[in-house]
């Protein structure tokens, strides 16, 4: 008879528990990331009696058997914080005690920055990730605390710079033709002027006169110059009968008018003259790249210290080939602003074949060239000019319209300031800063276990690990079965509270059943004690 008193006792204490419970699950429904804890309970010690039937048992009550967290997902709440960070899924965020080395994992994503950069939740504890090296832009080392550091990011000194260019392909003649006719000889009389349409070579012209089988013959050679004013090792000739006192177009496709003496010159009697394209000095405005360019392009490029610098690309039709292609120069010109020498300064050249279609077909690969910026920086700066297919927008062409820039790009940066971080669904947090470069900073890492029901509770939304939960297994959000990251929002508390408020009624009404044996327990008793009367 006794027995159904501790029985009794045994239910109330159970259903308070269960209540206890209830009223922790409700406390918290508006609790980032809480998960809703269930009471479970079992029956205890059997004590076996004799029957009619045999051995039977009767129970002695309820005991408490586990209050089990469930881990199922929550619901998402969205916000206007880059940090507030939700998982999709399973796992765990990694945090650090900011005063131990000791390790927590928690569902609720309320990060942010303290003064020294540690992104950290409410409570001060630090998230851990894995650092993203700056040359692999992968992620490497062992997890560790995220620090977004308030210093500016380095600069990035220019390695290529693309540009990709249309050159109009009947653009006119710029050059500049020496009028003043060298030697003594008189076969050609002053001027010699380019032709209509037509391009005559830059370099060093030599005319001279020869009489075969009584017809005189003007034969003219040109030591082909480049914009540096140095010689291309490549010479052409042209070569025609001529007569006194007759004007010549075209003579023999070398772009050339001009018209003969009235005495043709004695035979190797020579002539000569100059005509430029590009000038390496720049005597005078009819001889720097602004005149004497069918088309310009310039773009920003940075130093060593992230300094920016104007680099003018200057772009001539230097001449046409038998076979119709087109040849044109270009050159890489530093202002007296940028230059180290405090003067204009030509960099670098080159040149740019095209065929009678327009296609590029030599000169646009890749090309090494040395700056030497001014204001302190790193000298002789390799930077790579590329105006074909490797430029990063497409190749130059050659098309009868107006000669324009269609794509260029460089890969320079100054120093920039950290603006705001963005966190993606990997959980590669990438700082935004004030030079337009966007930075993958640090992955976030993810744990779960094998039994997380088995987690400790250590408050303020952290768990902890024990003996019975395994040791924690991490990776990058998505992998190894663990969830993705949602930025901008926070997982609510997955309390049910119609399922607390059946829980909470069902737990009252155990209650009072049990309060009812007890009481009904006492009064037989008390029927009892009344036999002896």
């Amino acid at each position: 008879m006794l027995s159904s008193f501790f029985s009794g006792i045994s239910g109330l204490m159970s259903n308070t528990q269960s209540i206890n419970v209830v009223g922790n699950n409700i406390a918290n429904v508006n609790t980032v990331g809480y998960k809703t804890s269930r009471a479970t309970f079992e029956d205890v010690l059997y004590q076996s009696i004799n029957g009619a039937s045999g051995t039977s048992q009767v129970g002695r009550g309820t005991a408490l058997s586990s209050v089990d967290t469930l881990f199922s997902q929550g619901s998402f709440e969205t916000t206007s914080e880059p940090t507030d960070l939700a998982i999709g899924g399973q796992g765990f965020f990694l945090v650090n005690s900011p005063d131990s080395d000791s390790r927590y994992y928690t569902r609720a994503g309320q990060f942010r920055f303290d003064k020294e950069g540690n992104m950290t939740n409410p409570a001060g504890y630090i998230l851990q990730g894995r650092e993203i090296d700056r040359s692999t832009n992968a992620p490497g080392g062992v997890n560790k605390d995220i620090v977004i550091s308030p210093e500016p990011s380095k600069p990035r000194a220019t390695e290529k710079i693309g540009m990709a260019v249309n050159l109009q392909s009947d653009a006119d003649w710029k050059g500049v033709v020496d009028s003043t006719l060298g030697g003594a000889g008189t076969s050609i009389s002053a001027p010699v002027t380019a032709s209509e349409g037509k391009y005559p070579r830059s370099g060093d012209y030599t005319a001279t006169m020869s009489t075969v089988a009584g017809a005189r013959t003007l034969t003219i050679v040109v030591q082909e110059r480049g914009p540096d004013g140095e010689l291309t090792g490549v010479s052409t000739t042209y070569a025609g009968t001529v007569a006194a006192a007759t004007a010549y177009t075209n003579f023999d496709g070398s772009g050339l008018d001009f018209t003969t003496a009235a005495a043709l010159g004695a035979d190797t009697t020579a002539q000569t003259f100059d005509i430029s394209g590009f000038k390496y000095a720049y005597e005078s405005a009819s001889q720097n790249p602004t005149s004497t360019s069918n088309y310009s392009s310039s773009i920003t490029a940075y130093d060593s210290l992230g300094q920016a610098h104007v680099v003018n690309v200057y772009f001539r039709k230097s001449y046409e080939t038998d076979t119709d292609q087109s040849i044109w120069e270009w050159s890489a010109v530093l202002g007296a602003n940028d230059s180290v020498t405090g003067e204009d300064t030509l960099v670098d050249w080159g040149t740019l074949t095209f065929n009678n279609n327009g296609t590029l077909i030599a000169g646009g690969d890749p090309v090494s060239v040395n700056f030497c910026f001014s204001q302190g920086a790193v000298q002789d700066q390799a930077i790579e000019l590329v105006f074909g297919s490797d430029s990063g927008g497409g190749t130059s062409t050659q098309y009868p319209i107006a000669s324009t820039t269609n794509f260029q790009t460089q890969d320079g940066y100054p120093p920039g300031v950290l603006m705001n971080v963005t966190v993606s669904a990997e959980g590669i947090i990438s700082g935004h800063y004030s030079n337009g470069q966007i930075l993958d900073l640090y992955q976030i890492a993810l744990a779960n276990f094998n039994n997380s029901q088995a987690l400790r509770r250590e408050g303020s939304n952290l768990f902890s690990e024990t003996l019975d939960s395994g040791p924690a297994y991490t990776n990058a959000p998505g992998g190894g079965g663990l969830g993705k990251i949602n930025p901008n929002s926070l997982e609510q508390s997955n309390v049910d509270l119609a399922t607390e408020f059946v829980k909470m009624i069902v737990a009252q009404r155990g209650f009072q059943a049990n309060s009812r044996v007890i009481t009904t327990t006492d009064e037989v008793l008390q029927e009892l004690m009344n036999l002896k009367r």
